[in-house]
């Protein structure tokens, strides 16, 4: 019975706070949606002709190229048989790949989408909204994440922490 209360008191320990667990797409989302609002109510101006053309065009290869990083990310943790979920102990820490350049590549390529989507779907104020998924990242996220790897792998987390950025 007592070591159940303990298990159950450290289970409790490494529950991920409400903001990591309620991950960060959804975040995304939810500002990329009021961003479309705050555009459909407050309209921006929007660039004509070319530069339209071109915005539209830069945000394409902006949103595929980090639809393709995440994925890329994706199959390296599958094949690592490690977990993709924040509030998930992870199994393994991945130092390849584009994980070589950031240690953060699937929310680099989650927020290159996410730009490249305002500018492909004409949407200015996303951009201006993408200031709170980027908070939430930077300050309660990411440093979660990062105590987490830091404990489970301490010594090969510190060196790695050392050698790569955390973005780019």
């Amino acid at each position: 019975m007592v070591v159940s209360c303990a298990m159950a008191s450290d289970r409790a320990a490494l529950r991920a706070p409400l903001l990591v667990r309620s991950t960060s797409p959804l975040h995304c989302l939810l500002a990329f949606a009021a961003g479309a609002g705050l555009q459909q109510a407050l309209g921006l101006p929007l660039p004509q002709g070319v530069a339209r053309e071109a915005m539209q065009a830069i945000g394409t290869g902006l949103a595929n190229a980090g639809l393709v990083l995440v994925l890329w990310c994706f199959v390296l943790f599958a094949r690592a048989r490690t977990t993709l979920l924040p509030g998930d102990a992870p199994a393994r820490l991945i130092l390849h790949g584009p994980f070589r350049w950031s240690r953060n590549p699937i929310y680099v390529g989650m927020l290159a989408s996410y730009i490249g989507l305002a500018l492909m779907l004409d949407v200015p104020w996303a951009l201006a909204t993408l200031a709170v998924p980027v908070l939430v990242l930077q300050r309660s996220i990411v440093p979660w994440e990062e105590g987490r790897l830091h404990a489970r792998f301490p010594r090969e987390y510190a060196d790695y922490a050392r050698r790569v950025r955390r973005w780019l």
